[in-house]
């Protein structure tokens, strides 16, 4: 006994420990990681005050994640940490419930660790419990509601209206943490609705329905009603335009890329050239396994389990009502389909279906070695991952790894010298701003945009620009590049008659 409970102890301690290290890259990430265009954007916009309100309609206001980077950012200043400090609320929020899920839907370490690893380690889920958007939050309160009605299964005496209150009360809370997440979060209501329904016993349907609807209508009327009421059209206009680009869009940034260390190493020839295949393969044995589990009947093994089976349907249930939901308003509407970060939420919802087929019980042989595949492609999955594990950029934001080191040349330009007059591209114009507010040691007024990226107004002492597009400018300027980008293309141009 003692022998077991040790063993329990060491388990938990692992999975704790992974949990922890999630959390601290996160943090350290958020203090050092550059910051990037839509982080300061949304800075200046929504939460800075001198802009907009956070409630402004745009499809750019993530209003909740505003509203929290508002009060963070006038609680304790403008910095990094401050501005992605909702951001990590949510990564710590969803990384409690992966550990509760991982503990409930198996007793078996040897899955509990990948699937939770798979969960919190994909690097595209783990850049946005980082970067000061909505995506993150809003992963995590779904992932909230959705583990509600398994707590309410595992929890004796616990209240059916209670769960269903706090069920519906996450889903408002994702729903004002990003829209993107209105038609994943609607499919997960009526999952929860029709589960409270079969489950109600002595209430009435009014009674519970009313416990489902009215926590989450209110707290998404209390805070996006202004913005819903008010929007404009015209702002939905990034995503997909075929369910294909929409798969290889959450599919390319997950497995973005492994980190250049490993690259003369044993590892990364021996995983990279499976790459393409890893999440295809882990789909196809989960399926392969799902269907042998229904003809030998594995699912009737242990009538104790047979919830597993149910929780699968459930969450394969509400990737198809979301998927079809998406798509019709694409056909009909011309809205488009979910792409990276605007589906980001499909990533643990077929992780934990994966999870739960893996852990349903194995009645033949057959059965138990596609229950043992399943279990290793999960573990090549995380350890791919990990892997991949970085801690200077963001997949979606490449661009702006630099821009960090690019205000330190402007700084020293200013200390030294006393340059003021910068022109700026686009995609560095918002976090050098940032930047300058943050420090605010410079003598720099509000940096000037390059307009006419294509053809930049000559004349300014200092640019900042793409080498890359803008070298025939640089050219023709004569301008000489003090600095280029340790990681992007990045330089700071200045005149030679310039100090």
């Amino acid at each position: 006994m003692a022998t077991v409970l040790e063993r329990r102890v060491w388990q938990r301690s692992m999975l704790l420990a992974a949990a922890l290290f999630a959390f601290g890259l996160a943090i350290f990430r958020a203090c050092s990681q550059a910051i990037t265009l839509d982080e300061a954007t949304t800075y200046f916009w929504w939460a800075s005050g001198s802009t907009y309100s956070p409630f402004f309609p745009s499809s750019n206001n993530h209003v909740l994640n505003s509203l929290l980077m508002w009060l963070s950012t006038h609680a304790f200043g403008v910095s990094s940490l401050a501005v992605r400090l909702p951001a990590l609320l949510g990564a710590i929020l969803y990384i409690s419930i992966c550990y509760f899920l991982c503990q409930s839907l198996t007793g078996r370490f040897s899955l509990q660790l990948p699937v939770f690893l798979c969960l919190i380690y994909n690097p595209f889920i783990l850049d946005f419990m980082v970067a000061a958007r909505g995506y993150g939050l809003a992963n995590a309160f779904l992932l909230a509601a959705i583990t509600i009605p398994l707590w309410h299964h595992q929890t004796p005496g616990a209240s059916l209206s209670k769960s269903c209150a706090l069920a519906s009360l996450a889903l408002g809370l994702s729903f004002t943490a990003n829209f993107s997440f209105a038609f994943v979060d609607a499919a997960v209501f009526l999952a929860i609705a029709i589960w409270s329904l079969r489950t109600r016993g002595n209430d009435s349907n009014l009674r519970i329905i009313g416990f489902c609807v009215l926590p989450g209508f209110s707290v998404a009327l209390l805070i996006c009603g202004y913005p819903l009421t008010h929007w404009p059209g015209g702002e939905l206009w990034y995503g997909a335009h075929s369910l294909q680009e929409m798969e290889r869009s959450l599919i390319e940034p997950s497995l973005h890329q492994l980190n250049p260390r490993f690259h003369d190493s044993g590892w990364y020839k021996a995983i990279h050239p499976l790459r393409a295949h890893l999440l295809p393969y882990a789909g196809i044995l989960c399926i392969a396994q799902l269907v042998v589990a229904a003809l030998d009947g594995s699912f009737l093994k242990q009538s104790n389990q047979r919830w597993l089976a149910g929780f699968a349907a459930a969450l394969a249930a509400v990737v198809v009502v979301t998927i079809l939901l998406h798509w019709f308003a694409f056909r009909f509407d011309n809205l488009p389909l979910p792409k990276a970060r605007t589906g980001i939420f499909l990533l643990p919802i077929f992780t934990l279906i994966a999870a739960a087929i893996a852990a349903s019980p194995a009645r033949s042989l057959i059965s138990q070695c596609l229950r043992v595949s399943t279990t290793a492609s999960l573990f090549c999955v995380a350890a791919y991952f990990l892997l991949c594990l970085r801690v200077s950029y963001f997949e979606e934001y490449q661009w702006d790894q630099d821009v960090k080191d690019v205000y330190a040349v402007l700084a020293g330009l200013n200390h030294t010298s006393g340059v003021t007059d910068v022109a700026v591209s686009d995609l560095y114009h918002a976090p050098l701003n940032f930047y300058r507010v943050v420090s605010g040691r410079e003598t720099f007024p509000e940096f000037s945009l390059i307009s006419d990226e294509v053809h930049p107004s000559p004349g300014k002492p200092v640019y900042v620009m793409g080498v890359t597009f803008h070298q025939p400018f640089i050219d023709a300027e004569k301008l000489k590049v003090i600095y280029h980008g340790k990681s992007t293309d990045v330089v700071v141009a200045v005149r030679p008659v310039a100090p």
